[in-house]
């Protein structure tokens, strides 16, 4: 029915007679015949290609438009009218070199970039569906990691640029939102406002953000209305999330096993085999009639057993998990005239999760407005409004431990506290599905704004412009917890709200001159920025009604806990930039930024930030100019100084902590210092380097940027140990030295170009180094923090697992040797590297550096292809070198707990895989040493199949462009992580295994429609 309303009736009204149109196609500058033209009478479907000697012959209709289309050649159409024959020359285009980049106040064409650069179009966001603007650059930038935090509906990813520099301090990207930088990730935006995405890489590009550009920039660009006729733009999918990849816990048979070898490897079941009188020994097997009936059907008369007869009944993930809905409608509205633009969007995406409980929906609205109110004032902004709304749910992650031989529901239909006796363990899950059981709601409104006045001067090339940003964002955190998802305590409801309040006030002045071969540009800046947040949140237990949810928690017979808080910081800063080209060959750009910091000490406050960069068009020089198929050649050089003061606001004032005391039996408040101040407490600095190449050949079919940089980070905001008699144990100060080095390599080619079809590839490359050059004790490693002189920030240090024991001749040779110094180990415990060959296993002397927690090497691809109306596309994303702490505890409470499957050692299965559980250990020995994993993996992020309709299928005047498009996000995944995903991990070392069992993975199936009218 859609398709018949996108299609219009052709009337014939008589045919006239087609006749032939040919002819040549050449190189309006050489001369040289081109081959492979596209040539088309527009309207139609009716075209051809020149051939080896750049003719072209055609039937065509009376009155007929001929479009001829060439890869770096601009694009002309020509009408036939009476003539047989057309000759066409066409002029080489440059369309990609000038193509405007936005940089830090102000944009520039591509041609004329001396920083490293990168700019991602709206058509590139859009090629994968995605929730914020940080997962749309995913794998589009080379030098930066997104990484999804986890898969939980709403959640938000982490973004790196070039490595960790900092390791007290944050590490996290300066966005500018339409000109104003933002001090919260604009997580909230929606993709589809996008208009382009810039990030700036090297200091000589960040160097003019002062402080706040230290970790790159991410520039981000709204879409903006446009003179002419109104134009509406739909776009929306709907679709489905499917589980990819998830821990599989064992079912009832496979528990049973497992608690088992539990006991027969400490000892206390004598059997090979089940036997039925053993099993009625283990608490795990008898906690209640039903549990002991489901491992005793398993026996026959003669107590033989069969496996695959115990019941599974608590199999609770089974009712728990659900086929997800995810669902996007992006709504935009722009248009103007000469003297005035206007866009305004409005959009809604909604998400349920594969766990029931847990949604995500979204509403946000924006309009832009340009108005040129006068010859010499134009005046603008835009303002949007966004609010979200997350359903958590309840995290099923940590229910592993729950017995499977149990059951959900009692004999007459109603939930069992317990799936198996009274073990708290064993909590039966579907009592948190209950209505209100769990309410856990987090809504979060924001609102940005960002408006300009600017005015021409008198002097031709002057003007100045104010900017004045507004970032309100406030949060409504709730929950509520009934005793039936409180482990069988009282119920239990907390209420904590915050909101941030943030201004920027910019004055800008722009100088423009043009002299000759000469062209000059200026930029000063006078800014101040201010942030004010405000928090509170309380805490009580024991309402006396569970309808009353988080709504009055004052009726709480217990407050738990209370409190509220305020912070205020301010940045004030000043900037010059001068740009300059000679004959756009030789291009220089000189910037100082000095700032001054609320958050430092006294004396301490104020810095500069110096950067220059160089670059040189090789390929308009004489020796290169009249080279075949270079179209461009560039080299860069640059070097800048950025800055850090991301810490909280107080840390040179001392923070005061609160404190109980009793006199007698009456408790009072009182308040003692909790940390040192540091009175000459500065700005944490980093210096970069970067040299980079910028090419392009065969009239733009093989383009791209090579860039190399180097980083030295000093006087870091580093916590540096006090004697214990001082009252402190550690002062925040300015000390030590970190140093990142690497390559990015950013490749596009168009690999076939026809009348008919197209294929493209994008490709990016990244290789980055860290290591840690000083600590507050100078060269010397700190082994308590993981800290270590010459490696990463987050670096792995642990015993090495290189295997199981085994009943062997030789290993039991050298368990003895182990044994005789004090050990007690035994075949089916995990055998540790003896570094030093002592045949003792000792944390000074047998630990080392397993790896290190981001990735050595990333790379995407792209794939684009284009066949008629039909386009294709296929992104891959892929990470090696990387490592993570898979903390799933193998063999916890073995004779208690359930667990995931895992190939674990027996006498007859002697597998190094992992060791044999053992009742007789809670957490096993060196039980850490099984965490660390390798986690390279190659996802296919993206494949999209999509069809336009012809335009002469369209109804003129109506619709101008109709697309359907059906795609899979995340279908594949092709790693050794035995995890759910080595990408849904936490990027910090050391939280074990409250992250390793994680909310699966999930693969969209989203069917699309697209229309412009």
């Amino acid at each position: 029915m859609f398709l018949a309303f996108c299609c219009s009736i052709n009337n014939s009204f008589g045919q006239t007679k087609n006749r032939e149109i040919s002819g040549t196609v050449s190189d309006a500058s050489s001369g040289e015949i081109l081959i492979g033209v596209s040539v088309l009478e527009v309207g139609t479907g009716n075209g051809t290609i020149t051939n080896l000697k750049g003719y072209y012959k055609l039937s065509v209709s009376p009155n007929a438009i001929l479009k001829f289309s060439y890869l770096g050649y601009g694009t002309i159409e020509k009408k036939v009218g009476a003539q047989s024959t057309m000759d066409i020359t066409l002029e080489e285009s440059r369309l990609e070199l000038d193509e405007v980049v936005v940089v830090g106040y102000g944009t520039v064409k591509k041609r004329d970039l001396t920083g490293s650069v990168a700019s991602v179009s709206a058509a590139k966001i859009q090629e994968s569906p995605s929730l914020t603007a940080a997962q749309a650059l995913q794998g589009k930038v080379p030098g930066v990691m997104v990484t999804n935090s986890n898969w939980t509906p709403g959640a938000d990813p982490t973004v790196l640029i070039r490595g960790t520099r900092s390791i007290n301090a944050s590490n996290d990207p300066l966005y500018v939102v339409d000109g104003i930088p933002i001090s919260i990730a604009p997580n909230m935006i929606s993709p589809g406002d996008i208009e382009s995405m810039e990030v700036l890489k090297d200091a000589s590009a960040t160097a003019i953000y002062g402080s706040r550009g230290a970790n790159g920039v991410i520039i981000i660009t709204t879409k903006k209305g446009k003179k002419g006729k109104i134009q509406l733009d739909y776009n929306g999918y709907y679709g489905f999330l499917t589980i990819q990849n998830k821990l599989e816990l064992m079912n009832g048979a496979e528990y049973a096993d497992y608690v088992r070898q539990s006991y027969r490897a400490a000892g206390k079941y004598s059997s090979n085999v089940p036997n039925m009188a053993l099993d009625k020994t283990l608490p795990s097997f008898t906690s209640d009639d039903y549990t002991w009936q489901s491992i005793a059907m398993a026996y026959d008369e003669d107590g033989n057993y069969d496996r695959t007869k115990v019941r599974s009944s608590a199999e609770w993930w089974k009712y728990v998990e659900q086929t997800g809905m995810v669902t996007d409608h992006q709504l935009n509205v722009r248009g103007g005239g000469d003297n005035a633009q206007y866009s305004f969007s409005a959009n809604y995406y909604k998400t349920d999760g594969i766990y029931k409980q847990q949604d995500y929906q979204r509403y946000s609205f924006r309009l832009n407005i340009d108005a040129q109110a006068t010859n010499w004032l134009k005046l603008g902004g835009q303002s949007s409004f966004t609010q979200s709304l997350q359903h958590r749910g309840t995290s099923f992650q940590n229910k592993w431990t729950v017995n499977p031989l149990g059951r959900l529901y009692d004999d007459d239909g109603n939930l069992t506290q317990s799936t198996s006796g009274t073990d708290t363990q064993w909590w039966n899950p579907l009592q948190y599905l209950v209505d209100k059981a769990v309410v856990n709601p987090l809504t979060v409104n924001r609102f940005l704004g960002s408006y300009y006045a600017e005015v021409k001067l008198p002097l031709n090339g002057l003007r100045y412009r104010m900017n004045f940003g507004i970032d309100f964002h406030s949060k409504q955190d709730n929950s509520f917890y009934s005793s039936l998802a409180n482990g069988g305590n009282v119920n239990q409801a907390s209420k904590a709200s915050a909101q941030t309040f943030g201004y920027t006030v910019e004055n800008l002045l722009f100088y423009d001159k043009q002299i000759k071969n000469h062209s000059f540009g200026a930029t000063l800046l006078q800014s101040v920025q201010r942030q004010t947040a405000e928090s509170m949140n309380i805490t009580g237990q024991d309402l006396p009604s569970d309808g009353l949810l988080y709504n009055d928690i004052g009726a709480a017979n217990t407050i738990t806990a209370y409190g509220s808080d305020r912070q205020q910081w301010s940045l004030a800063s000043f900037m010059g930039r001068l740009n300059y080209n000679y004959k756009n060959r030789y291009y220089l750009t000189a910037s100082l930024r000095y700032d001054g910091s609320s958050r430092l000490a006294e004396g301490h406050k104020w810095v500069s930030f110096p950067a220059f960069a160089l670059a040189w068009r090789l390929n308009e020089e004489s020796f290169l100019k009249n080279v075949r198929n270079l179209d461009n050649l560039k080299l860069r050089f640059g070097y800048g100084v950025t800055a850090n003061t991301s810490i909280s606001p107080y840390q040179t004032k001392g923070v005061l902590s609160q404190m109980y005391y009793n006199y007698g039996s009456t408790e009072v408040i009182g308040y003692a210092p909790s940390s040192f101040p540091d009175k000459s407490l500065t700005w944490e600095k980093t210096g970069q380097w970067n040299i980079g190449v910028d090419f392009s050949f065969f009239k733009s079919r093989l383009n791209g940027t090579i860039d190399a940089y180097m980083q030295n980070t000093d006087k870091l905001l580093l916590n540096r140990q006090l004697p214990v008699v001082s009252g402190y144990s550690a002062v925040l100060t300015n000390i030590g030295k970190t140093k990142n080095k690497g390559l990015e390599i950013s490749l596009s080619t168009v690999n076939i170009q026809t009348k008919d079809f197209n294929w493209l590839t994008d490709f990016t490359y990244s290789t980055n180094k860290e290591e840690i050059v000083e600590l507050y004790n100078g060269k010397e490693d700190d082994i308590t923090n993981g800290w270590f002189i010459g490696q990463p920030v987050n670096t792995y240090y642990d015993y090495k697992k290189i295997g199981v024991w085994q009943n062997t001749e030789k290993d039991l040779e050298e368990i003895a040797k182990f044994n005789a110094n004090g050990h007690t180990f035994a075949p089916g415990m995990i055998k540790i590297q003896d570094l030093n060959g002592d045949y003792k296993i000792t944390s000074d002397k047998d630990r080392k550096i397993l790896g290190h927690n981001n990735p050595s090497h990333i790379f995407s691809m792209s794939n684009i292809l284009n066949y008629k109306d039909f386009d294709f596309t296929a992104v891959v994303y892929a990470t090696v070198g990387g490592m993570l702490e898979n903390g799933i505890r193998y063999n916890q409470q073995s004779y208690r707990n359930n667990n995931v499957k895992y190939n674990y050692w027996t006498p007859e299965n002697p597998t190094n895989d992992f060791p044999t559980p053992n009742m007789l250990y809670d957490n096993m020995t060196y039980e850490s040493a099984l965490y660390y994993e390798k986690s390279d993996f190659l996802r296919i992020k993206t494949i999209t199949l999509g069809y336009t309709l012809p335009k002469n299928l369209l109804f003129k005047g109506a619709i101008s462009k109709c697309r359907f498009y059906a795609t899979v996000e995340n279908p594949f995944i092709f790693t050794k992580y035995t995890g759910v995903d080595p990408e849904g991990a936490t990027t910090e070392v050391g939280s074990g295994y409250n992250r390793s069992y994680a909310s699966p993975s999930t693969t969209s199936w989203l069917m699309g429609l697209s229309l412009s009218f």
